[in-house]
């Protein structure tokens, strides 16, 4: 038969129980997920690469960090894949994960966010979090992609930050 929406994507909804270090439950995490390897478009590796911090680039800050005399932190960016927005053009039509209790019968969802599990998903948040850090007045290493160097606050030390994909490691002289 004929393709209605040649841009349709199927999901699936993932539950996860946290668990203490005891073994006891803490909590319930549900998302909802794109099948990615069911991705309709036809797009190239070089339309979904997203750079990510390599081992070489890490030893670099840590290298940096010794020298400096202080002991790198690091965080996590909570739902990455879910922050960042679709070019406007760029659209996916997702069915919604089977037994969805709020989604009606033979509905569909356009979606206005990236989902874990799109091809596209991780340069989409790569690009966000990259205008964010500029914004913020980092600046982005010219020979290494995920390594953002930024002096936030007036004469304080600089702030050095490396990112791989929803983690990140940085530290600054600055107390």
């Amino acid at each position: 038969g004929q393709q209605i929406c040649p841009n349709l994507s199927s999901t699936m909804a993932i539950a996860t129980v946290k668990k203490d270090g005891e073994g006891r439950p803490t909590r319930a995490k549900y998302c909802i997920v794109a099948l990615g390897n069911l991705d309709p478009h036809p797009w190239t590796k070089q339309d979904f690469f997203a750079p990510v911090l390599s081992q070489m680039e890490l030893h670099l800050l840590t290298a940096i960090a010794v020298h400096l005399n202080v002991i790198p932190k690091s965080g996590d960016v909570s739902q990455a894949s879910v922050q960042s927005f679709f070019p406007k053009n760029e659209t996916y039509i997702c069915k919604p994960p089977p037994g969805c209790p709020i989604t009606p019968p033979n509905s569909y969802w356009k979606l206005l966010k990236t989902l874990y599990g799109l091809k596209r998903s991780p340069i989409h948040w790569f690009k966000m979090a990259k205008k964010i850090l500029i914004d913020m007045g980092f600046t982005q290493s010219v020979h290494s992609p995920c390594i953002f160097l930024g002096t936030l606050i007036p004469n304080q030390p600089p702030l050095y930050l490396g990112l791989y994909v929803d983690d990140f490691i940085f530290f600054s002289k600055s107390k």
